[in-house]
């Protein structure tokens, strides 16, 4: 018998489904929806006539497997054919949560299970949970239970090996930094880039040299309580030059993977016809425009929905969570934490542009990451995407992406 440890953080745990009252219900937005075998013949079968006719007419079969056996065929507006026009889903109505299908059931939940641990998260493109997560101050807590399992349920096809001590005092040093008391959270991130230099400083070697490490890690907490900056003001012009070449990089990706009309590409537009670089005469004009975007987005993060200071620490801590931060590899920490980086810089860019136009408030915000979310979270190639766009933000400076910090 071995010991197995099982986390979950208080947002997963208290989150509930709000059906018709999503933002942005997963029933109409152009996703994928796969149905298993047994699900499939239980709905094409059922005793109710028109979940039947509905399912003989708009299962598409793929007889990929049990679990990929058929596809729903969404409707002119990508929305699931069972929704009713309450927006309610007819399976769930009619027959009951037990006959959904695995994929419908299970989101917006995921579970990453360990030899020894099971690690569970929920996705962000769900706006509920990002509700849950930014706006609960309790929401990163971590619950943990251990339980007696036998030899053999820790060796299982699919589970990934432990993480190494290494790793795990790495990610709880990230997530002290992220989680002390700043001025604000750029403050933090650019605590955590110094620290990542300080580990590549001695080739990770915590075994030998982890008393200079935590002496290092101590300095950088002492910084961030006593108020003093790590910011760096200088390299003004470099900077906004990388901030636009971030953004036209991230706003590609946010084209390419996104519907017309999508809340994402909304967002983007808005920020270019802000730019509106084609006009600008000089780099004068354009630190003018980066300067307003930073003015904004401090006056967000003091006056707004955002200004609890856990707010943006869950966002952060949720990152760091989902991705069991800094992950095997040591040597693409600092491209794990880039694409966090870049992620933030988006959305904060994003929410800032928005509120030149209009309120900053709970939905706008939930609807800003969920739609972002979606179009990463849900696409096996944007880690490539981002690595990409790293690539050509750095042009051959691996440290020029800190300039997105500030």
């Amino acid at each position: 018998m071995q010991i197995h440890k099982t986390i979950k953080p208080i947002f997963v745990c208290k989150f509930q489904c709000v059906g018709p009252e999503c933002l942005m219900t997963c029933c109409g937005r152009n996703w994928s929806i796969t149905i298993d075998k047994k699900t499939h013949q239980k709905y094409v079968l059922s005793s109710r006539a028109d979940i039947a006719s509905i399912a003989k007419e708009n299962l598409v079969l793929l007889r990929k497997g049990k679990n990929n056996y058929s596809r729903v065929k969404l409707n002119e507006k990508g929305e699931c054919p069972f929704v009713d026009e309450n927006k309610l889903c007819m399976i769930h109505r009619d027959l009951g949560e037990e006959a959904l299908s695995h994929t419908c059931s299970t989101y917006p939940r995921r579970s990453t299970r360990y030899q020894d641990e099971t690690r569970h998260t929920m996705t962000l493109s769900c706006p509920e949970v990002v509700r849950r997560v930014l706006f609960d101050p309790d929401a990163m807590l971590l619950q943990e239970q251990d339980e007696l399992v036998a030899g053999y349920k820790t060796n299982l096809i699919g589970q990934r090996q432990s993480a190494s001590q290494t790793q795990q005092v790495i990610h709880l040093f990230a997530w002290n930094l992220i989680q002390s008391p700043s001025g604000n959270i750029e403050e933090n991130l650019m605590a955590l880039a110094q620290f990542i230099l300080c580990l590549q400083h001695v080739n990770f070697d915590l075994h030998n040299r982890f008393a200079e490490v935590e002496d290092f890690y101590e300095a950088l907490l002492n910084e961030l309580q006593s108020g003093k900056s790590l910011l760096s003001s200088g390299h003004l012009a470099k900077s906004n030059a990388m901030k636009y070449l971030a953004l036209s990089v991230m706003g590609t990706n946010a084209a390419n993977l996104s519907a017309q009309g999508s809340f994402a590409l909304e967002g983007h537009q808005q920020i270019a016809s802000y730019l509106d670089v084609a006009s600008i005469s000089d780099e004068a004009e354009l630190e003018a425009k980066f300067d307003a975007i930073n003015q904004q987005w401090h006056r967000l993060c003091e006056t707004s929905c955002l200004s609890e200071p856990y707010v943006l620490r869950n966002y952060l801590l949720y990152k760091l969570y989902s991705s069991y931060f800094p992950g095997k590899n040591m040597a693409t920490i600092m491209r794990q934490f880039y694409r966090i980086v870049l992620d933030f810089f988006y959305i904060k860019c994003i929410l800032s542009v928005r509120s030149m136009q209009g309120e900053i408030d709970q939905q706008v915000v939930m609807k800003t990451i969920a739609s972002l979310s979606e179009k990463t979270m849900h696409n096996t190639t944007i880690d490539a995407r981002m690595d990409f766009a790293i690539d050509k933000i750095n042009g051959g400076d691996d440290l020029s992406c800190l300039l997105l910090i500030g």
